[in-house]
């Protein structure tokens, strides 16, 4: 789902995503004689079912308690890994608030385990975490595209951070798991 202001923005999604052409499905069924299309550009087939737009229109209704569940959750991890020496939790920037689509942490070099480790460490204790910030110029599709040098800021936190369990139904019993295996492994007490 796309939302904007935009108007030109607006007009090339909806082109887009019906592979570019120039003329909407809509438009082309409600003509009595079909109009010529053209595809000025690559597009995708990313047109919405109607289930899906149902759904969507719902979850939008819940935006802000989903939003404000995660952000309760993330102030929960903020809160309980601030005194761990070497993890550095994801905050807000100075020109917003995050969603907390994801939560991530940055494992540096003081912390007695390096990032692998630390998701072994959780995997072993049951708790699953994934290998956090993913750096795309990385990736076989898109290492042509990377600016010469690189990214190293992208590169760096690609290299050092974990994205911990968070989603709106996550319990405090579950999240205490996740925190007491980043203390133990940091050897920081409950």
């Amino acid at each position: 789902m796309i939302t904007t202001s935009r108007e030109d923005w607006a007009d090339r999604a909806r082109r887009l995503r019906e592979h570019a052409m120039s003329v909407s499905a809509a438009d082309r069924h409600r003509s009595v004689l079909p109009p010529l299309e053209t595809y000025d550009a690559v597009g995708f087939n990313f047109r919405m079912t109607d289930l899906q737009a149902a759904v969507g229109l719902v979850q939008l209704g819940r935006l802000p308690e989903i939003v404000a569940r995660r952000r309760q959750i993330g102030a929960r991890y903020q809160a309980a890994i601030s005194d761990i020496p070497g993890l550095r939790a994801v905050a807000d920037p100075a020109y917003g608030q995050s969603n907390f689509q994801s939560f991530w942490v940055e494992v540096l070099d003081e912390y007695p385990l390096d990032r692998e480790g630390l998701l072994a460490a959780m995997a072993e204790a049951g708790v699953s975490a994934r290998r956090g910030i993913m750096a795309a110029h990385r990736q076989p599709p898109y290492r042509d595209l990377a600016p010469q040098g690189g990214l190293p800021i992208t590169e760096w936190l690609n290299d050092r951070t974990i994205i911990l369990p968070l989603f709106h139904q996550l319990g405090e019993p579950d999240q205490d798991r996740v925190i007491a295996v980043l203390r133990d492994a940091g050897g920081v007490s409950a």
